[in-house]
């Protein structure tokens, strides 16, 4: 395990932390099931319709979004955040 700030890659490893390869942009975009973000809840919207888009074509599409646009993931990620740390506190 790396513990230094930096490899000799040139690249930035945090101590503690995997060092990630680079995602190859032609693999089928796969957004996570577990994530919240404003990104990977339009991910999951834009994956339902392009059941074969690759990562490349997923960020096309993400950069091509207004602010607007973002914001109303933003908006939604921040919602399904209160929704999932209310059943948490339930649940204690």
């Amino acid at each position: 395990m790396e513990t230094s700030a930096s490899s000799s890659a040139g690249s930035i490893v945090q101590p503690g932390k995997k060092k990630r390869t680079p995602t190859n942009p032609n693999n089928i975009f796969k957004p996570s099931s577990d994530s919240t973000t404003a990104r990977n809840l339009c991910g999951i919207e834009w994956q339902a319709e392009h059941k074969t888009g690759t990562i490349a074509e997923f960020t096309a599409h993400w950069n091509s979004l207004t602010a607007k646009q973002k914001e109303s993931y933003a908006s939604r990620s921040k919602l399904v955040d209160a929704v999932n740390f209310h059943l948490q506190s339930r649940s204690c």
